[in-house]
């Protein structure tokens, strides 16, 4: 009984973290919608829309990756190799965007909130990478 009850526990553990960050996410997604003024009909439509962007970007993020291993091995300068990471980074965010927006009825994104969309994500993408690539690089160090 005992282990059945340390096993419920920690299936509640995990299930409540994924629903706090399930819902940080879409509360900020939501909120951040509102405030661009994109139209939605129901929290549903929303969710929907995360969910293809994620599954839709999974492609594009492979392929993205391709591109960024060459541009981090091509031979030019520090500068022109982030201007490139953050072109290919917000085009392919903004295609996906696109494309799921232009596949759904239910949520309807101007090309302003797209490209608004896109260049938050790809800021947010960025500065976390540049966080993880500082605390790497202080590990390696030590």
């Amino acid at each position: 009984m005992q282990k059945f009850i340390v096993a419920f526990l920690m299936i509640l553990l995990v299930a409540g973290s994924f629903t706090i960050v399930f819902g940080g996410l879409f509360f900020s997604m939501k909120g951040f919608f509102d405030l661009i003024g994109v139209s939605y009909e129901s929290n549903g439509a929303l969710v929907l829309f995360a969910l293809y962007c994620f599954l839709i970007g999974l492609i594009f993020e492979v392929i993205e990756m391709i591109i960024l291993y060459f541009i981090e091995k091509g031979n030019i300068t520090k500068k022109t190799k982030s201007f490139w990471i953050i072109i290919v980074k917000f085009f392919s965010t903004w295609l996906v965007i696109h494309i799921v927006n232009e596949w759904m009825t239910t949520v309807t994104l101007s090309r302003l909130a797209e490209i608004l969309t896109a260049t938050l994500m790809v800021a947010i993408d960025i500065v976390f990478d540049e966080n993880k690539r500082n605390k790497d690089d202080k590990t390696t160090i030590s």
